[in-house]
């Protein structure tokens, strides 16, 4: 298993889709790679996707549950 650990979003904002009913759809940019010391030929390749705002909150929520329970583990654990 790879150990991808630094997470990069951008967003572009001449690059977005606009669908005849006049919705505007501007998607987020997700690049998760490995440590950037690992040498290039070393890393796994890189994991890329790109998502819409409604999908971007899913994932900053679920982010944020998890983030939570990490801390109630690490104040239990002491």
């Amino acid at each position: 298993m790879s150990d991808y650990c630094d997470i990069h979003a951008l967003i572009d904002l001449d690059r977005f889709e606009e669908y005849p009913n006049g919705i505007r759809v501007q998607e987020i940019d997700l690049a998760i790679t490995e440590d950037p010391e690992i040498p290039a030929w070393r890393a796994a390749p890189a994991v890329l996707c790109r998502i819409d705002a409604g999908r971007a909150r899913e994932l900053a929520f679920e982010l944020l549950v998890l983030a939570h329970a990490a801390e109630q583990y690490e104040e239990n654990a002491r």
